[in-house]
């Protein structure tokens, strides 16, 4: 399990922080089992998150998540309490499990060798909490009048929007992806 927040300290300033989300208008990521319903996904918003992936020199995501979505060939750093600091990912070359309370982010870092680049942080809501002080930038989706209760939340803290702006964090656009 992640420590409730990490920090910039040791960590190389031209690292840039990325948060990615689609949430219900309830801000939940998820149903109430974990799972995606078919109304929270969005084509356009998929190949935008996809690129954005592509793009990033690591993405970072929670263990449920790396189990439930495999990956296709991007180096990621899951978060786990069940990791003794770094290790190899059995089911993945490309992946390394991270516990935060043994190991701090800036030395698993470099063992991925990043010094800049951007990473992308894909959840679930402890890893968006723990990434909260980090983030330079959050791409978040909402899916106007689908409610989620009982879902998982993208932040422990509250709506995303009001998490967000509270660390500071502002809508630089707003854009419709499906009327």
């Amino acid at each position: 399990m992640p420590p409730a927040r990490l920090s910039h300290e040791s960590i190389a300033p031209a690292v840039r922080f990325v948060g990615h989300a689609i949430v219900s208008a309830d801000g939940m990521i998820s149903d109430a089992d974990g799972g995606m319903p078919a109304a929270l996904r969005n084509q356009a918003d998929w190949r935008h998150f996809q690129a954005a992936l592509d793009a990033s020199a690591l993405v970072v995501l929670g263990r449920l998540g790396h189990e439930r979505h495999r990956n296709p060939g991007r180096p990621r750093l899951v978060l786990t309490g069940a990791s003794t600091g770094l290790a190899a990912a059995p089911d993945d070359p490309r992946a390394q499990l991270y516990n935060p309370a043994v190991l701090p982010l800036a030395a698993a870092l470099a063992e991925f060798g990043i010094a800049e680049g951007t990473i992308a942080v894909t959840g679930g809501t402890r890893v968006f909490d723990a990434f909260l002080p980090l983030y330079d930038a959050f791409d978040l989706a909402e899916v106007n009048g689908l409610a989620l209760p009982g879902g998982r939340p993208c932040f422990a803290g509250g709506h995303p929007r009001a998490v967000l702006a509270a660390a500071g964090l502002r809508p630089e656009r707003y854009e419709l992806i499906d009327a």
